[in-house]
């Protein structure tokens, strides 16, 4: 080697030394406690640590800690010695990750380098333009915004590429006899591959590929057979839990799909990982919103142009990175292009689709453009140095340009991250962020100080359990009815529900506040874009007018926009308010107005804004739509609901028209119904009332929308009104109307023990006579049977006080306190229930539950 080139090979490995340096200081900027990716990150965090304290990959943040299956446990082991030195801190896993962003870049240079040494082997004059074209390559990965989000975030894509890396660049260095040293290391690498994601299969399936046809690499199948056999009983393991969701569900779409129908679909999901890649080849490109977007405060910087554009120059790049994987073929040339394509196959059957899916191609991709470009240079311009001149100097630009547009996103990221730093609370009030910023973390704080060990959590995200350490259940408030919410509160005993803020306008039923008669929800923490709301027996049975407001999501959400119009999370949750109050109009115009729509949930809520036209042809057409988009498995359900309705009416539309129902009172008054169920009650009164006003409506139908209405007034604790809406009903054979008229006459009757303040002490009698017993047992039935439990428990905690050793009323009154999950309470009622009947199984099979939820989890 020419000391001109061991000098610019020096200068380069000092340059790259300075590119390293350069992303460290940019990765930390980018730190802090918020864990953006949920359920993934804070599961991968918790599961770290379940590994050193119990040496098993168990949910140790839910009751029984069940095994783990959902994800595998490699990114869970690189976070150990974060879990070691400092448990459950967010900043330590994200400097593990940031570790092995650095590692995975070193490793890549030393591979491009070696690439390229082979392919200037006899141009010595392309020595330079080499060296410069690799760093080029180098410093407009670093500055990738997709590549600098994932590498401050705990997520297993950057440790997958390093991994990925450091196997090829091992297969690079293919030498005969094999190195038995490089032969162990490649086994333990692929061997842990799949470990820290599933598709790594797709790697060792190439390795495989390219091993079996020459037989002096045989050796590389042991690599092989160790990595399929490990990755094998992992799949064992989740089967024998019955929790393999991942292959039984890939595999069961096939089946329903069908040859055709799964042929077709894995050609539009490969187009769209197709963008996806093109998308983070080229970041802030026309017509795509990338995952960054929503980490940015004032919307993404587009590039110019159409976006056809780059979808061509990122065929260009593609076909010069397959040309150098086709010239250096058994320099790992062959692994990478098997690589590639069995990706894209694994992805085109993979049931959901993300754009992150593609991002570990990003360095196999770039790590033979290079060389790639090298070998068209010499091939097309052979001695022309002019021309080769040029060709060099329009690589550079093109690149220098994209750097400049990727410096700008890397800025607007970094930027957000010091404001959310410094400004604290007031960032939150003023800046308006999307939920990513949320800070569960600190949330998680205050349910450590402030509730009891053994209390229960739903939670929007899980993240929570790092700092709050309580058993928890992931729900997704949003997309869960007011009747699904308090049987999962029921079922899971739980005292608290943590979710986004107010400012995320509709991402939590919040009329419940107020509305919901079985529970108090009332507000107890409202800080760092979270809200945290305690589950309490509403022991009055009654609305109340204190923390929900009609119009208030709608204003806040109107707000948000008007001052951030470009942001993505603004216009989806403005347009999702829109739909609910049933602006369907509003909501077209809405997103026909927005310069571009690129989010999944902007593309789903225009089809429901069709249907709410009865548009349903287009309605149809952007649900297709919708489900050959990034991100559809997270509203898939909603996506499918809403192509069959459209579907079902344009069958519907080719039969004879039948006459229009929407008037009739029969129709108005099953309306009204549904919207009790989802303790909408302003709906409720306007459709009752759609009964009394249509000239058609039968006795029947006036009855049951008299009783309506007494239930209406009842829940706001109008009594008098109630009793004479029920004077209204004509016949006494309504079986409703006269269970109403019983419990007002119970509650006069009993309005001793009604009427007494909570808790407050009553002279303690022998007992009750037996037609004071019936009366209340009778009207703990009514209340049940109207949905107001929380008065049925009031009323028994009075009549227990005045007669304590009554068993009939004690047993009632435990069921009551462990169904609003009153541990302590319930626990001394049936503690006494037991003295009194050593032998009553019920009272045995509550006490063991008790001790279930006495259990408080392992951190």
């Amino acid at each position: 080697m020419s000391v001109s080139i061991r000098s610019e090979s020096h200068r380069t490995r000092n340059l790259m030394i300075a590119i390293l340096l350069f992303f460290s200081v940019l990765s930390v900027a980018r730190l802090n406690q918020i864990y953006f990716f949920s359920p993934d990150s804070p599961d991968y965090v918790l599961m770290a640590r379940g590994l050193v304290n119990d040496f098993e990959y168990r949910q140790i943040d839910f009751p029984g800690a069940p095994y783990f299956t959902q994800r595998p446990p490699g990114m869970s082991v690189l976070l150990i010695p974060a879990a070691l030195v400092a448990p459950y801190n967010v900043i330590a896993a994200k400097v593990t990750v940031i570790l092995t962003a650095l590692i995975m870049l070193a490793l890549l240079y030393r591979w491009m380098s070696r690439l390229a040494q082979s392919a200037i082997e006899n141009e010595p004059e392309l020595n330079g333009t080499a060296h410069w074209l690799t760093l080029l390559v180098m410093l407009l990965l670093t500055t990738n915004p997709h590549f600098l989000l994932f590498s401050t975030i705990i997520m297993s894509e950057i440790p997958f590429m390093a991994f990925t890396v450091a196997i090829l660049y091992l297969i690079s260095n293919d030498t005969a006899p094999i190195n038995k040293q490089n032969l162990i290391l490649l086994t333990g690498l692929l061997m842990f591959l799949p470990f820290i994601r599933t598709i790594g299969v797709a790697l060792i399936l190439a390795i495989a590929i390219w091993a079996v046809v020459r037989r002096q690499r045989w050796p590389y199948l042991i690599s092989v057979v160790c990595s399929l056999a490990t990755t094998g009983l992992w799949i064992l393991r989740n089967n024998s839990l019955k929790t393999d969701i991942y292959t039984s569900s890939t595999f069961d779409e096939i089946r329903q799909a069908g040859f055709s129908s799964t042929l077709l679909s894995m050609i539009n999901r490969s187009l769209n990982h197709f963008e996806s890649l093109c998308n983070i080849l080229f970041p802030n490109m026309p017509g795509r919103a990338p995952r960054y977007e929503r980490f940015l405060l004032d919307g993404n910087h587009v590039l110019p142009g159409p976006q056809l554009i780059y979808f061509l120059a990122c065929i260009l790049i593609l076909s010069i990175a397959i040309y150098g994987m086709l010239k250096l073929w058994n320099k790992g040339g062959a692994v990478s292009l098997f690589y590639i394509l069995i990706t894209f196959g694994i992805l085109s059957v993979w049931p959901w689709m993300q754009p992150r899916y593609t991002l570990p191609l990003l360095p196999v991709i770039l790590a033979f453009f290079p060389v790639g470009f090298l070998f068209l240079l010499k091939y097309v311009t052979g001695s022309k140095i002019l021309v080769k001149k040029s060709l060099v100097g329009i690589a550079m630009f093109t690149g220098i340009a994209i750097l400049c547009s990727q410096s700008i996103t890397d800025y607007r990221l970094i930027h957000a991250n010091q404001q959310l730093i410094f400004q604290g609370e007031q960032f939150y009030q003023t800046q308006l962020p999307s939920t990513h910023y949320s800070d569960f973390v600190q949330a998680g704080r205050w349910i450590k100080e402030n509730t009891p060990e053994n209390a229960r959590i739903l939670t929007r995200q899980n993240d929570l359990a790092t700092t709050g350490h309580r058993f928890q259940k992931l729900v997704y408030f949003e997309q869960t009815r007011p009747a699904q919410l308090r049987e999962l509160i029921q079922k899971f005993s739980s005292r608290y529900l943590v979710c986004f803020d107010k400012n995320a306008a509709d991402t939590f039923p919040w009329h419940l506040l107020d509305h919901d008669l079985i529970y108090r929800l009332t507000p107890v923490y409202s800080k760092s874009g979270i809200m945290i709301i305690e589950v309490r027996p509403n022991y009055e049975g009654t609305i109340r007018h204190q923390y929900w407001q009609k119009e208030e999501m709608m204003n806040v959400a109107r707000q948000t926009f008007e001052k951030f119009p470009n942001r993505v999370s603004a216009q989806v949750t403005y347009l999702s308010l829109l739909l609910k109050t049933e602006n369907f109009h509003e909501a077209i115009s809405f997103v026909e107005a927005l310069p571009e729509v690129s989010d999944v949930r902007i593309v789903n809520f225009l089809g429901w804004a069709y249907i709410g036209q009865r548009e349903y042809p287009k309605a149809l057409q952007e649900f297709s739509k919708a489900l050959r988009m990034p991100g559809q498995s997270s509203i898939s359900l909603s996506i499918h609901r809403g192509r069959d309705l459209a579907q079902k009416q344009l069958t519907k539309n080719t039969v004879p028209a039948s006459p229009d129902k929407s008037g009739e009172p029969g129709r108005n008054l099953q309306i009204a119904k549904e919207y009790w169920k989802l303790s909408d009650f302003d709906r409720v009164l306007k459709f009752t009332q759609k009964v009394f006003d249509a000239n058609k409506s039968s006795q029947a139908e006036l009855d049951q929308a008299h009783v309506l209405l007494a239930r209406l007034h009842l829940i706001k604790g109008e009594t008098q009104q109630a009793v004479e809406e029920l004077k209204q009903v004509s016949t006494t054979e309504n079986a409703e109307a006269n269970e109403l008229r019983d419990r007002i006459h119970l509650e006069e009757s009993l309005s001793d023990l009604l009427n007494l303040p909570p808790h407050q002490k009553t002279e303690i009698t022998d007992g009750l006579d037996p037609k004071q017993q019936a009366a209340i047992q009778k009207l703990v039935s009514i209340y049940e049977s109207e949905g107001i439990p929380g008065k049925a428990l009031r009323l028994l905690e009075q009549a227990h006080m005045k007669t304590p050793l009554n068993e009939k009323i004690l047993k009632l009154l435990a069921k009551f306190q462990l169904f609003y999950n009153l541990v302590p309470e319930a626990e001394v009622s049936y503690l006494t229930l037991q003295e009194m009947n050593p032998d009553d199984q019920e009272v045995a099979a509550a006490l063991e539950k008790i001790e279930t939820l006495k259990k408080t989890p392992h951190f």
